[in-house]
């Protein structure tokens, strides 16, 4: 599994135990992550919060694109939910569950980030194998559609290729 994969899959489960624990900061968040998992930790940090860990079997690389992600959705996370209750036409986000909720808020905070350099497709072919992963038979079609929609909407097909 690549180093981008195991981050996003670990950013998943972050922002999964968020759903439960509304006030935690990310610095909390990650901290329980580690501890739940039992995972012996390495340095890492967040220019917006404290430093904390993330797991000594990850490199720089990998805690730092984990960072990026729990940090881009939660400083964008209102104009993200825009964008998916948009694409899902009839479809209030908290009506969304909370695996692929939280997959499409993490892929449309790549997607709404021209500078980060993750071409459009990889962003949605992982989100798709993420939700086969780790949510339900018809996750990975829903998520699919979702964000090839936001795709559309953001026009970030004609921007970043």
């Amino acid at each position: 599994m690549g180093l981008r994969r195991r981050s996003r899959e670990k950013t998943l489960q972050i922002l999964y135990s968020m759903e439960f624990n509304k006030n935690q900061t990310i610095h909390e968040a990650v901290e329980s992550y580690l501890t739940y998992f039992n995972i012996a930790s390495m340095k890492w940090s967040d220019k917006n919060e404290n430093q904390t860990n993330i797991n000594n079997e990850s490199s720089e690389e990998e805690s730092v694109f984990i960072t990026y992600l729990l940090t881009t959705v939660k400083n964008n996370l209102k104009e993200i939910e825009r964008l998916i209750e948009e694409a899902a036409i009839n479809w209030r986000i908290e009506r969304i569950a909370l695996i692929e909720r939280n997959i499409l808020r993490m892929s449309v905070a790549e997607l709404i980030d021209e500078n980060n350099g993750v071409p459009f497709k990889a962003t949605i072919n992982e989100a798709i194998d993420i939700a086969k992963k780790f949510g339900s038979k018809e996750s990975s079609s829903f998520v699919n559609g979702i964000i090839n929609k936001v795709a559309d909407i953001i026009d970030i097909k004609n921007k970043k290729l």
